[in-house]
């Protein structure tokens, strides 16, 4: 017997029993996605991670799950300007220990008004996080189900007034936003917390990192505390949605945006490329 909000039924739905072990036991991952012009130019970034995080989680793999064709039914859900998410799921069956280790997946979409990266102009004002800190182990850097922590700090920014907040790990470093990731510049350095500190192995950052250095700009990964985001002269955020954002404010300290805004149109230049050549 089932009783769904009030309504008692003999058992769950079909499609409740289908994602029974995603809403369950948050038995998944996602990954989220921008089309722009109905091309997913960076696919094969998210590709890497998403099989990779699939490995980890343990499923079995089917034989035509591969990067071509995912990236054809993204595109086939959604043309145009969209953000996509890209949910999988362990197959019902079992309790904490599963019976059947093949995934189903979903694809979704929200139209965007935009082909390109937009500068976000007025900047961000951010905090600390004081509510979670994300934990550090083999799952940290794939985008699992389980996103309780990624809520709760994103509902104690709206309670603060802000637009978002520094999150640490369980060792007290800063690992990432509630859904970006940081970096961070001191002179003409670029610096990123390490993959080791817990934070996602952002798509967006890890590309923005190899154009920098290809560019000439030294990156670096350093483990970072509190006192290097306020001792630092620039904080951007990157995400694959939003693409880079500067953060205007953080716990009082300002920040400037001038190699933000460059970084911004080195990013949009290698958009157009991609673009251009897929044409």
């Amino acid at each position: 017997m089932v009783n769904l909000n009030g309504q008692l039924l003999a058992a769950l739905p079909e499609t409740f029993t289908l994602l029974q072990r995603g809403m369950f036991y948050g038995d998944g991952l996602f990954e989220t996605v921008r089309a722009f012009e109905g091309q997913v130019p960076f696919w094969p970034l998210h590709w890497e991670r998403f099989s990779n995080g699939m490995k980890v989680l343990g499923f079995e793999i089917p034989s035509h799950w591969t990067e071509d064709y995912f990236e054809k039914e993204i595109t086939r859900t959604s043309p145009g300007n969209a953000r996509i998410r890209l949910t999988v799921w362990r197959s019902p069956g079992g309790l904490y220990w599963p019976t059947d280790n093949t995934p189903q997946f979903l694809v979704t979409t929200e139209p965007l008004r935009s082909g390109v990266f937009e500068w976000f102009g007025a900047g961000l004002e951010m905090c600390l996080c004081e509510t979670v800190r994300l934990p550090v182990d083999s799952l940290s850097g794939i985008k699992t189900l389980s996103g309780a922590r990624y809520v709760a700090a994103a509902m104690e920014a709206r309670a603060k007034g802000v637009d978002d907040l520094i999150v640490l790990n369980s060792h007290g470093r800063v690992c990432e936003a509630t859904g970006s990731n940081v970096i961070w510049l001191l002179g003409d350095i670029v610096f990123v917390p390490p993959r080791f500190d817990g934070q996602i192995n952002g798509t967006l950052q890890n590309l923005l990192c190899s154009l920098l250095r290809a560019e000439g700009w030294e990156v670096r990964e350093k483990p970072t505390s509190v006192a290097d985001i306020l001792g630092a002269e620039e904080v951007l955020l990157t995400n694959a949605i939003s693409g880079i954002r500067w953060v205007r404010k953080f716990e009082g300290k300002v920040f400037g945006h001038e190699k933000g805004l460059h970084f911004n149109y080195i990013l949009g230049k290698h958009l157009a490329e991609k673009l251009a050549q897929n044409r």
